[in-house]
């Protein structure tokens, strides 16, 4: 009976041993974060939202063209040092219309049509405009990927065809990937902060299939073969050049004609001012030695006209005439 026992005890035991082995040699355990790790992605994913604040003030900034802002945009969800989303299959809650709220929030939108649709219907200013506070970063976790969410209130302190926005919470989901030894952050998805957004795992949004063909050759960490992130192929990356340089030949010509224009505005300007100059100057030497001979007398507008009227006239317009050629020169800077 004891031996019966033993025996059944030893194969409960050998069961433990082999179910503990399968566990603490499963690939998740073995690439288990480090505090350090954790602590990298948290510092990362805190400064990729704040990289999107940057990017909406930019798209909201009245001083910047539409080439510029197009050009923003594109290369915040394309593979660029200046890339925010993980690809432009990331959907956003709609936070563009005033009327959505946590409460009643807008249609889940793509992200190239959520910031062209921010670039349309915000009113732009010369100085910025959004701000996020109340950033609060959440632990990392690993599902099939590290990832982790940022919260934070939302202030747009503009308006939309004069409605006013209030400030909204909001939650950025991000996922983190490993280049060598370096870690990658990038966006996922952007929400109202709600219960439901509070507990759900993030899922790696699908890419177009122009996307798809520009897919990275770093594979990420803890990933299935399906999660795998874009990086650029030859041809689709020659496509994409060939549409920046288009681009930038037409602001190009753009920046060549202001600069002709102002040129010609600021010599006219500069030629009417001397005009009116030249002008006011003899009326006035003639009007000292109307003055100096004749008793009783009248005022130099009245001596002096139409003459001075032509003269400050021609100075007002010269002097207009080169403040304008002013903003031509300021916007003939190429956008790159």
């Amino acid at each position: 009976m004891v031996e019966v026992i033993n025996k059944k005890e030893l194969g409960r035991c050998m069961g433990l041993c082999i179910l503990l082995l399968v566990i603490g040699t499963s690939p998740l355990q073995a690439q288990a974060l480090s505090r350090k790790d954790a602590d990298e992605i948290r510092v990362l994913a805190r400064e990729k939202v704040r990289g999107l604040n940057e990017l909406l003030n930019a798209i909201a900034n009245e001083d910047l063209s539409n080439y510029e802002r197009k050009y923003l945009i594109m290369n915040s969800y394309m593979p660029s040092p200046d890339q925010i989303f993980i690809n432009d299959g990331v959907i956003v809650e709609d936070d563009t219309d005033p009327k959505h709220k946590t409460a009643a929030p807008g249609p889940d939108t793509p992200i190239e049509k959520y910031l062209s649709n921010f670039d349309l219907f915000y009113t732009k200013s010369e100085t910025n405009t959004i701000e996020f506070t109340n950033l609060v970063v959440s632990d990392v976790k690993v599902d099939k990927y590290p990832f982790v969410k940022v919260f934070y209130t939302e202030h747009f302190k503009s308006t939309r065809g004069g409605t006013p926005y209030e400030p909204v919470s909001r939650v950025a989901e991000l996922r983190a990937d490993k280049s060598g030894s370096d870690w990658m952050v990038f966006l996922t998805r952007l929400a109202f902060s709600s219960p439901a957004n509070v507990k759900s795992v993030p899922v790696t949004p699908r890419p177009s299939a122009s996307y798809d063909s520009l897919q990275r050759n770093k594979e990420p960490v803890l990933a299935r073969p399906a999660d795998k992130k874009p990086v650029a192929a030859t041809g689709q990356t020659q496509d994409v050049q060939r549409v920046t340089q288009a681009l930038d030949q037409a602001a190009v010509a753009d920046a060549q004609r202001r600069r002709k224009l102002g040129i010609i505005k600021a010599g006219a300007g500069v030629a009417a001012l001397a005009f009116g100059g030249v002008t006011y100057s003899m009326l006035s030497k003639d009007y000292k030695d109307y003055k100096a001979r004749i008793a009783g007398h009248e005022g130099i507008t009245s001596y002096a006209k139409p003459g001075i009227y032509i003269s400050v006239g021609a100075a007002a317009v010269g002097l207009g005439v080169s403040l304008t050629s002013l903003f031509d020169f300021k916007n003939a800077k190429h956008p790159r």
